[in-house]
């Protein structure tokens, strides 16, 4: 199969640091291409994956991040060149720009939702609900927008090679993401401090609002022994950070559509301890990789009972349901889904009608 793939333009593929989206793309077209799929990766920066890559920028945008130029160019080269490619399938990852130009591609356009739904992005989405094939990442991120033409839904991958497991453990929890009130660090802070017990945190923080957010919530509290912040950390460090800890702590406040580092965790059989929002009761099995509950406060009795959840039985269920090869084979049917139902030819926009 002749695969066209776009990536978001603003970080290389994979990335050296933060990137989940583009974590999960580079392990799916490796994973296409290592079963003989013919995947062309439309992607800025260098080439660092299986796929054949076409770059129109050199380096990534990332100063740039959301800024709609930079978007156009690369989506729009990339349908351009794709159009008269002889491509099977285009699978896109990229944002708006591909969902609302699908109607004029000549092949399928396979759109994977990897956003939470909004007022705003409903909107969109709704006025471009046939134009596209879509996937959810969970089943809880197509109930908030149910009325798109979905194929499927493909819970992400985590890399289950690079991500080893680890049976031994020290006595800390760790928080690993970013750093934001709506990931729920400070409650991963006070419930670590509320039962006496260490916590590592992990991740980046973005000016502005997030940092003021760290300064006035969580410095405060970092003494640098019972609470540590380690800052964004390599992938190697992350790994190792979730190896070794007693359980992640993850209470957050916000519709995760999937949450990719808590399935991270579970593959170096670390349970997962977060609160019931978004896809969280899809990615941890209560009382067999995790616990979950309603608030932090509830949460927190689940701190004693850490003990009771094998490590070796996360890691496996990650194997089973979040490896590469369990996620390309899931595309792999959609593709072939889309490419059955896709009229030939080039559709006509449709007339605006308020």
């Amino acid at each position: 199969m002749r695969i066209a793939m776009i990536a978001p333009v603003w970080i290389p593929i994979p990335p050296d640091g933060y990137g989940g989206i583009e974590r999960v793309l580079a392990l799916l077209v490796d994973e296409l291409a290592r079963e003989g799929h013919d995947v062309t990766l439309f992607a800025a920066g260098p080439h660092r994956t299986m796929a054949r890559q076409v770059t129109y920028m050199q380096e990534a945008p990332t100063q740039h991040m959301g800024e709609t130029l930079f978007d156009a160019y690369h989506v729009g080269q990339a349908y351009r060149d794709i159009a008269a490619g002889g491509y099977d399938v285009v699978h896109d990852h990229a944002g708006f720009l591909a969902p609302a130009f699908a109607a004029t591609m000549p092949v399928p356009v396979v759109h994977t939702l990897h956003g939470p739904f909004t007022d705003d992005t409903r909107l969109f989405y709704e006025a471009f609900k046939d134009d596209c094939y879509y996937v959810a990442i969970s089943r809880r991120q197509r109930d908030c927008g149910p009325h798109l033409n979905y194929l499927g839904v493909v819970p992400n991958a985590v890399d289950i090679d690079e991500h080893r497991y680890g049976g031994e453990k020290d006595d800390y929890l760790v928080y690993v993401s970013r750093i934001c009130e709506a990931k729920g660090a400070e409650q991963a802070v006070l419930m670590a401090k509320e039962k006496g017990q260490r916590i590592l945190l992990a991740g980046k923080i973005d000016p502005g609002m997030d940092q003021e957010y760290f300064d006035r919530c969580i410095g405060p509290h970092v003494d640098g022994e019972r609470v540590v912040f380690l800052g964004e950390v390599s992938s190697q460090d992350k790994v190792r950070l979730l190896q070794r800890a007693r359980a992640f702590i993850f209470p957050i406040q916000w519709e995760e559509p999937f949450g990719l580092v808590m399935a991270e965790a579970m593959a170096c059989g670390t349970p997962v301890l977060a609160t019931r929002w978004g896809a969280v009761p899809e990615v941890v099995e209560h009382g067999l990789t995790g616990f979950i509950a309603d608030s932090p406060a509830s949460l927190l009795e689940y701190l004693d009972r850490v003990g009771e959840l094998d490590p070796l039985a996360c890691r496996r269920e990650a194997e089973k349901r979040f490896s590469p090869a369990v996620m390309a084979a899931s595309y792999l049917e959609i593709y072939r889904q889309a490419i059955e139902m896709h009229p030939t030819g080039l559709r006509p926009l449709r007339a605006y009608s308020a």
